[in-house]
């Protein structure tokens, strides 16, 4: 009796197994990938160095960005300027650089894949709100970049 109860219990526990697997809902997991720029200096309305970041390795066989942060780490007496950040299939944005460091969120790349080489750079408006002689724009930004697979 004892073995009748053992392989009973056995064959309603891969009943219930089975039954979960096809009525539980599949959740695709997901990733981070954080990465930080060099320090960006634009001056008298010029362009800044362009900064490559690469995605590293990126999980899944489908990977598609669920959320971008711009974590903008902004120097001190930083005039007005302008951020460029372009994705792997080539995409790119502008938004007004802030004047205080702080994270921007930045909704136009979701469900692009992430993997490849991003870039970064500034451009200084022209313009000196802080007295200098020449405008002048420093930030150092961190790309975190969130994706499903």
């Amino acid at each position: 009796m004892k073995r009748l109860t053992k392989k009973v219990f056995t064959a309603v526990m891969a009943c219930v197994m089975a039954c979960l697997m096809f009525v539980t809902p599949v959740l695709a997991a997901t990733n981070c990938i954080s990465k930080t720029t060099v320090k960006l200096n634009a001056i008298n309305g010029g362009t800044s160095r362009y900064c490559s970041i690469t995605s590293g390795s990126v999980s899944g066989s489908n990977p598609s960005i669920t959320k971008l942060e711009l974590y903008c780490n902004v120097a001190s007496g930083t005039d007005p300027y302008t951020i460029y950040v372009k994705s792997p299939s080539g995409t790119i944005i502008s938004i007004p650089g802030p004047t205080k460091s702080g994270t921007i969120i930045i909704p136009v790349f979701e469900g692009e894949d992430p993997s490849g080489t991003w870039t970064i750079w500034i451009q200084n408006d022209g313009v000196s709100y802080n007295g200098n002689i020449y405008p002048a724009s420093t930030a150092t930004f961190t790309l975190k970049i969130c994706y499903s697979y």
